[in-house]
């Protein structure tokens, strides 16, 4: 005979509106419909039996259930919670009759509502009925009573929390002991009430013998929580894929139940048996899945390691900026717990971002830190993005380093922009490191094609919303995006190039293809005559009349015509609109919407669109701007550093100071001392795939840079001017090749291991 619930909305008239019903056949879960408006239920549970009651608890808002006056389910269900449901389950000793319970709920979690004024998207009143479907506004328990049986009294919380040790995969469970309700005699074995006052609590997986770990940190301990790590997978038992490459059929990506493992929960008084869902794993193709804690020097350990730049009398001031910038990524470096689930430690997002990490940030990280590959673990960070994908390729923008978990409600608020490809072929031209390009090319390849298939509108440009392109609350909306758009032909272009090195020709000739296919849908859907930039384009026709920064993203993928490569170039260098006092304001100061202080992305200036235009133009052939925008660049991030003592996430366009909203040690805002210095004002392009650097330094008195990793090598090349004419000096200890852009022509010169000076004409 199962046991029998009866409930009711606190206040209501109808006991039957809200009653749950007795269960199905075949043990399916019973269901309590809750009021739009409801918070209260009270009911009876008639409990045919003495024994062990045990519930199993699916619920899409965060509840608290209390027994005979007792409290014996408290879980919360925070609104970024990825989710969507409380999966619980309550044990507890019973005697045969009835057990009154009250029933608490908060409302269901939702994104704050001014997203979808600031970052609207075309699909996600579809995604929110569909997550309304799925989770239905219901609590459902399954119950049963285990006759006979002392069980312990606790609730078990399942989050989908995993790591994996020695092929194995642990997954989290936190146990909620009940005091006051165990059914333990008086005894004559405890010398005090103390000692049950945390009680044996043991928990054993089916899917491997022995007992799972205990692993409760002192905060929870301190609250009276214990946590568990279960096994729930190994490497001879590892669930398949749940899904390949392609369009993907969920509404949303979420972590799906794999599988049901039968958990053996042992206390005091007896044993029980519960069902534990089972989530599917992440990063199935990444690089690192197991944790290993990385050796991070100190920066003081590191300086003399690092590339060190030499610079002209009037540029030498860019130092400071630049070594400021290696000391606060070495500042922002995190070593997460193994059971996170994340493979080692990382540089984080940034100092205000004490738990989120997101993914472009991250991959513009490692445009940096490919630079410190002598002596940084500089793939850790991508690295740790890698082992947060899903089967099937998505890879959710922003992740919580607390529990490994997607962070932040997702009605399609993801993905980033691809542009990981982007920074593993810049770590390549420094390493060399052909094994590591093999190791993430199903990563990067699984990556761009989840977003081709579920983010490619008709026409054959993206689309995409404010948190997923990482522009938050600029006014650039629309249909189509300029910036989706190029960063995934620049991301076909790059996979292109990784596959060629790796052997791989159909996939290289392929990237190629959809590289050009993507480039022209590109200039005949995103560019607006009327206004002469890229635009987003309008449902009803015509394009977005705000000119945003990221216009100019198209040039970095190489696929503007040269007519509109000057034509934005005068945009570019219009005062009015993008040359202001700190360029390249985020939104044209000639917008209605800009905001002088910055406000964020309506009209700060931020590192890493500054990043991608200037490579753009310099790309596109006109360094001259590159060159120019990026001395006006650092000189602004120079004075901000030497009056506030930081390196910013976003500026102030008008002034020399931090944006409106601007949070100080931010990863990405070491791409201009660091990145923009070596490779724009320094010119350097290091290319070690090839054992190349190719050169493109000033008319300056002495320029250039020392200690230079290439490959298994390291190179210095400085050019000195002096009386008698102007020269190159360059140290190896490593057999490359040189070219050397000389009045406005490339000439190339192998240069073999120690030190060779020579005219610069001689090159």
């Amino acid at each position: 005979m199962n046991p029998m619930f009866t409930f009711w909305s606190r206040g209501g008239s109808s006991r039957s509106d809200a009653r749950l019903n007795e269960p199905a056949a075949g043990g399916a879960p019973s269901v309590l419909r809750f009021d739009p408006e409801g918070r209260f239920y009270v009911g009876v549970l008639s409990v045919p039996t003495v024994g062990t009651l045990v519930m199993d608890i699916v619920s899409p808002r965060p509840l608290r259930i209390w027994a005979n006056g007792t409290l014996v389910v408290d879980e919360n269900l925070y609104w970024r919670l990825y989710q969507r449901e409380v999966r619980a389950a309550l044990v507890f000793p019973c005697n045969a009759g009835e057990i009154k319970f009250l029933v608490e709920v908060g409302p269901r979690p939702k994104y704050p509502e001014e997203l979808d004024e600031t970052c609207p998207s075309r699909n996600r009143k579809l995604v929110m009925k569909e997550i309304e479907r799925i989770h239905p506004d219901q609590l459902k328990v399954l119950l049963r009573v285990d006759k006979d049986v002392a069980g312990p009294a606790l609730s078990l919380r399942f989050p989908a929390t995993q790591f994996i040790r020695d092929g194995v995969v642990f997954q989290h469970v936190l146990v909620h002991p009940i005091p006051g309700m165990s059914a333990h005699m008086p005894s004559v074995e405890v010398w005090s009430q103390a000692e049950l006052s945390d009680g044996r609590i043991l928990l054993t997986s089916s899917v491997l013998p022995g007992r799972a770990e205990e692993g409760t940190p002192c905060e929870e301990l301190a609250l009276g929580l214990r946590r568990f790590h279960v096994p729930v997978a190994n490497s001879d038992d590892m669930p398949a894929a749940l899904r390949s490459t392609g369009y993907d059929s969920r509404v949303e990506p979420v972590l799906e139940v794999v599988r049901i493992v039968k958990l053996s929960v042992e206390g005091t008084d007896g044993t029980v048996e519960v069902n534990m869902p089972a989530y599917e794993s992440l990063g199935r193709q990444a690089p690192r899945r197991e944790f290993k804690e990385s050796q991070w020097p100190t920066f003081s350990d590191a300086r003399s390691q690092f590339p060190e730049p030499v610079l002209p009398n009037r540029l030498n001031h860019f130092k400071k900026t630049y070594y400021a910038a290696w000391e606060m990524l070495l500042r922002l470096v995190r070593h997460p717990r193994r059971e996170t689930g994340l493979p080692g430690s990382y540089i984080s997002t940034g100092a205000g971002f004490k738990h989120h990490q997101f993914v472009w940030d991250s991959s513009f990280t490692a445009m940096c830190t490919a630079y410190g590959c002598r002596v940084l673990p500089f793939c850790a960070t991508l690295d740790m993005i890698y082992s947060r994908q899903f089967d099937g390729g998505y890879i959710n923008r922003e992740h919580d380093v607390r529990d490994g978990m997607p962070a932040a409600y997702e009605p399609d608020f993801s993905p980033n922009p691809p542009i990981m490809s982007l920074a593993e072929w810049a770590i390549a031209g420094l390493s060399g490191d052909l094994l590591r390009l093999q190791r993430v090319y199903p990563v990067l390849r699984d990556y761009h094609k989840w977003i081709e298939n579920n983010r490619k509108l008709p026409d054959g440009t993206y689309w995409t919303t404010g948190l997923a392109n990482g522009l938050d609350n600029s006014p650039s909306l629309g249909d189509g995006y300029p910036d989706l758009t190029a960063q995934m032909a620049h991301d076909a272009e790059t996979l292109g190039k990784i596959a060629a090195v790796l052997g791989y020709e159909a996939d290289a000739k392929a990237w190629q293809q959809e590289h050009a296919q993507i480039g022209r849908a590109l200039n005949e859907r995103l560019w607006s005559e009327e206004m002469q930039i890229y635009s987003t384009s309008l449902l009803n026709g015509g394009h977005n009349p705000n000119k945003v920064v990221t216009a100019f993203w198209p040039l970095w993928a190489g696929i503007v015509p040269q007519d509109r490569v000057e034509a934005l170039a005068r945009h570019l260098k219009d005062p009015k609109s993008f040359w202001r006092h700190h360029p390249i304001p985020s939104l044209a100061a000639d917008s209605p919407h800009f905001v002088p202080g910055g406000n964020y992305w309506v009209g700060s200036t931020w590192p890493p669109t500054n990043y991608a235009a200037i490579k753009g133009f310099d790309r596109a052939g006109r360094h001259d701007l590159a060159f120019e925008a990026t001395l006006r660049h650092l000189e602004c991030v120079t004075e901000v550093l030497n009056s506030s003592g930081k390196i910013w996430e976003n500026y102030c366009s008008e002034a020399s100071t931090n944006g409106s909203s601007s949070g100080a040690d931010y990863c990405w805002s070491a791409l201009g001392p660091i990145a923009l210095l070596i490779e724009v004002i320094i010119g350097i392009d290091a290319d070690a795939l090839r054992r190349t650097v190719r050169w493109n330094p000033p008319d300056e008195d002495s320029i250039g840079i020392r200690n230079l990793p290439l490959g298994a090598g390291t190179v210095s090349l400085v050019s000195r001017k002096d009386p008698d004419g102007r020269w190159i000096e360059v140290n190896t200890d490593y057999t490359f090749r040189l070219e050397l852009l000389r009045q406005g022509k490339w000439h190339s010169r192998v240069f073999n291991t120690g030190h060779t000076r020579l005219r610069f004409e001689e090159v």
